[in-house]
């Protein structure tokens, strides 16, 4: 078994036994609002890290999809969502999010996120992130919609980051990933964006841009791609799980 999934179990595990512990709570002072708010955010993370963690396939009714050699990377980039979700059903909820503090901006999901990944432990995180700025920055040619006024797209030679950048980003972005994502593209360099900014934005690149691996060139470019933010994304609910536990 691939070691983040084996963090997704023991995250899992956690999730369960902070969620008993909001039942004991229950039992004593009854179902209040608070408290059922809680265990059913904990109990969504639980369910979504379950299957994160214990999907092994994906069948298709279609022989030529079974065989596909990209296989392996959408199971990952389910893997990922399934994860994402059991995440979101933490920092979307005041009621868990307060035990780790407040975030800068109320209104921001990416802010709301953001507290739980600086309230985690992150191992290597210095390491990986710098392979996906290796892999955001390497040059690849693709083909790009054309910026003349020909109605034909365009093969050029651009940086990963660039690519996807062209293909998935609006020409004028508003939220705070995507305008750091823009600056980074402008400046020519992927290094000045942080772990927090590229999980969260892999969160919309893996749901809107379903050919996404076409902008890293490889299959196996965009597998350690994902894989990296995966492992990352797992500690990331490892640590938010044991702490909550011990704040509950």
């Amino acid at each position: 078994m691939i070691p983040h999934r084996e963090t997704l179990f023991n995250a899992r595990k956690i999730y369960s036994q902070c969620a008993k512990k909001v039942e004991q709570s229950i039992t004593a002072q009854g179902l209040t609002p608070l408290l059922s708010t809680q265990v059913i955010g904990i109990g969504v993370a639980a369910e979504w890290l379950r299957r994160a963690a214990e999907m092994d396939n994906i069948h298709y009714i279609g022989k030529n999809l079974n065989k596909s050699k990209s296989s392996d990377l959408f199971i990952e980039l389910l893997r990922f969502n399934f994860s994402w979700f059991a995440l979101n059903a933490i920092f979307t909820r005041g009621e868990l999010l307060s035990f780790f503090g407040s975030p800068t901006n109320r209104k921001s999901e990416y802010s709301a996120f953001n507290l739980l990944y600086t309230s985690a432990t992150v191992a290597n995180e210095a390491v990986r992130l710098q392979k996906l700025h290796l892999l955001l920055n390497t040059q690849i040619t693709t083909r790009l919609p054309s910026t003349s006024n020909a109605s034909i797209a365009t093969v050029s030679t651009v940086s990963t980051l660039e690519a996807i950048c062209l293909k998935y980003l609006p020409s004028n972005p508003h939220g705070v990933t995507a305008k750091s994502i823009k600056q980074a593209v402008t400046a020519g360099n992927a290094n000045s964006l942080d772990m927090p900014t590229l999980l969260y934005g892999f969160r919309n690149w893996s749901v809107h841009g379903n050919t996404l691996h076409g902008c890293f060139g490889s299959h196996p470019r965009f597998y350690e791609y994902v894989s990296l933010l995966q492992e990352t994304l797992a500690d990331v609910h490892y640590g938010t799980a044991t702490k909550l536990f011990t704040l509950l």
